[in-house]
């Protein structure tokens, strides 16, 4: 152990002044609620981020492609190709039409959308959020004839409806065929459908405003004939999505295809989501910087008491780099005490809330329950965040000891 480290550790175990260590105390217990607040804000906010994500690629698929235009009628020669591009691992064709949906107890404005129920498990984790009834339900042909109709929680739950019931949808527009794409007037359509299942995403837009139904009874009940709206396209990495895309918009035509991958779906959602982790990060960072200068006063206070012992040292040969680095390590042992502490009790509190649960209005943050994610590098950079702070603050007050001229020492020491 060198001097410099022996000799920071004696002054910090010293008690010759009771109300240096209480404030050494005080400076340890706020750089451990300040790392505490800045990983617990990193484990709330990466939390959520995760969250929202599962949920949109519960419902939404890695990239989407549509052509531009009323008319998709060469889908079957787009799919091949796009399941020719490398990295694609499944294709699902889909309609996405807005409708009513009338129950027993009231009616609501609904997104039908159309899917196969076979091919939309390779791109989507619908299965997982079906709470009652089953996916499969959309391609079983009922007993009575009537097909098939999953709906959103809250959707069921405003209607008035669970699984069995009959529901009614209605179109704003009469049917269309193919050949009737005009401009004018045309009366509502409506149709009956059985609820074969219930889906619950845990997010309030999902839930209260989506439905599902069998591709060819969505392209039936809307007149569409042969139409599709578009591709969901699943990849083997999510997170490279942006890569495949390129490639596909390439190989369709940027002019003819609108190709997004799930962050363009989303922009808004996880643009919102990324500044507010900033926000989140960059406020609970200032608990921190306040618990360091409490550090830096501190090191002041040292610098004033030790000023007899900084003169023998350099008296007896000791280098000012010496002593600047005995009192940042000083700093930095009251910084790695209160961050080690701050990184405790951070998991206890993530791992409290984990087990307890808290639960969140849906209608406002889009999700049922606070989502807290354990990730070692949050705590790494919360680690290293603090301490870099901590070790900061230590400078000035440090290189004022250093520069303390012995003369100045040893005149304390005739005034005592």
């Amino acid at each position: 152990m060198s001097f410099e480290l022996d000799i920071a550790a004696r002054h910090l175990s010293a008690r010759r002044s009771k109300a240096l260590s209480f404030v050494t105390g005080l400076a340890i217990a706020g750089v451990a609620l300040g790392v505490a607040a800045l990983i617990g804000g990193f484990a709330v906010t990466s939390g959520f981020e995760i969250a929202f994500r599962e949920k949109v690629l519960g419902f939404s698929s890695h990239i989407f492609v549509r052509e531009f235009g009323v008319r998709f009628t060469t889908h079957r020669e787009v799919d091949a190709l796009i399941l020719a591009v490398d990295g694609v691992t499944a294709t699902s064709p889909m309609t996405f039409n807005e409708a009513m949906v009338s129950g027993r107890t009231g009616t609501q404005g609904a997104v039908i959308k159309g899917i196969e129920p076979n091919r939309v498990r390779g791109v989507l984790t619908l299965d997982r959020y079906v709470v009652e009834g089953s996916l499969d339900a959309l391609s079983l042909p009922g007993p009575d004839g009537i097909p098939a109709i999953l709906l959103g929680r809250e959707l069921a739950r405003k209607t008035g409806v669970k699984v069995g019931d009959l529901v009614t949808l209605v179109s704003p527009l009469r049917r269309q065929t193919a050949e009737s794409w005009g401009a004018e007037a045309r009366t509502p359509s409506s149709g009956t459908f059985r609820v074969g299942g219930i889906v619950q995403a845990g997010f309030h837009e999902y839930d209260a405003r989506l439905a599902f139904v069998a591709l060819g009874e969505a392209q039936r009940f809307f007149g569409l004939g042969d139409v599709i709206t578009g591709f969901e396209v699943a990849v083997d990495d999510v997170l490279a999505s942006d890569v495949v895309t390129d490639v596909i918009r390439e190989r369709l035509g940027p002019d003819e295809f609108s190709v997004m991958d799930w962050r363009q779906q989303n922009r808004n959602l996880f643009a919102s989501l990324f500044y507010q982790r900033i926000a989140i990060l960059v406020v609970l960072s200032v608990l921190v910087v306040l618990a360091s200068c409490l550090v830096a006063c501190i090191l002041v206070m040292r610098v004033m008491e030790r000023t007899r012992e900084i003169a023998i040292l350099k008296t007896m040969g000791a280098r000012q780099a010496s002593i600047l680095w005995l009192f940042i390590t000083q700093g930095g042992m009251i910084g790695a005490v209160g961050t080690a502490f701050g990184v405790v009790l951070a998991f206890v509190f993530c791992q409290g809330l984990l087990a307890n649960g808290v639960e969140l209005d849906p209608k406002v943050y889009g999700i049922s329950q606070l989502p807290i994610v354990f990730d070692i590098m949050d705590y790494v950079m919360g680690s290293v965040g603090a301490m870099v702070i901590s070790l900061l603050a230590t400078v000035l007050p440090a290189w004022a000891g250093s520069k303390l001229h012995p003369v100045d020492g040893l005149r304390a020491i005739q005034g005592s």
